[in-house]
């Protein structure tokens, strides 16, 4: 192979390469694989989530993320959560799934402001109370495109 056709193959190799870095960011994993999410607690399970801007400017898409333990899943246990605005009783958003998909929940809240708080649990205790023990969405880290 001549000394042209080689340079000319690097050159090849290396646009391909950049197209591929200059491709659409990358989406976030599943927690743990990238920085994207907030551990919020654990109980049988382990919970996460992250906030994104809608496009309306003022509210915010939250997304969660729950791991779930074998023993738990097997058993029928899925997770709750609940958004609440400004007490315990005012839960403006709320959600169960069983819909494990390998090993994680994922759920996703639309319309919710910086001032809400979030809250999750293992669908097998309560009640809660979101407001008292929820994490404050304002302070979730940002996600990119996820689930």
């Amino acid at each position: 192979m001549s000394s042209r056709s080689s340079r000319l193959l690097a050159l090849i190799a290396a646009a391909i390469a950049l197209l591929a870095l200059a491709a659409a960011p990358a989406a976030a994993g599943p927690p743990g694989e990238d920085d994207n999410w907030t551990f919020l607690h654990s109980d049988p399970y382990k919970h996460y989530a992250c906030k994104q801007k809608q496009a309306n400017g003022d509210r915010w898409r939250v997304k969660t993320a729950t791991l779930g333990r074998k023993d738990g899943i097997n058993e029928g246990i899925g997770v709750y959560a609940v958004i609440a605005r400004g007490s315990n009783d005012n839960r403006v958003r709320e959600r169960t799934s069983k819909d494990w998909n390998d090993s994680w929940i994922y759920l996703s809240f639309r319309g919710v402001e910086a001032s809400d708080r979030l809250w999750i649990q293992a669908a097998a205790y309560g009640p809660a109370e979101p407001w008292s023990d929820g994490r404050r969405v304002g302070g979730l880290k940002r996600c990119t495109d996820i689930r």
